[in-house]
């Protein structure tokens, strides 16, 4: 699992990482919301329908989705503008 980027926004962190499963290629994007030291934090992961063939598709999907992060809704759902 590759970690592409990591960004902070409306006061969560935005991680998008590579999933390798069967010579399939996924883009997981996480949002975590930033806690008081100690505190456990809020994790949501935003699952994606697409399969890429090989490790630069989605890297590249991967990096296009972390420039397209505009924003984070309350639900932790990342909101994205419109490539």
């Amino acid at each position: 699992m590759e970690r592409i980027a990591d960004i902070s926004i409306d006061g969560y962190r935005v991680q998008c990482q590579i999933l390798a499963r069967d010579g399939d290629y996924r883009v997981r994007v996480t949002t975590r919301r930033k806690q008081a030291s100690g505190s456990p934090e809020d994790v949501v992961h935003v699952p994606s329908p697409l399969i890429f063939e090989s490790e630069e598709e989605a890297e590249r999907h991967a990096r296009n989705l972390m420039l397209s992060v505009r924003g984070v809704r309350a639900s932790g759902k990342p909101v994205y503008t419109i490539l």
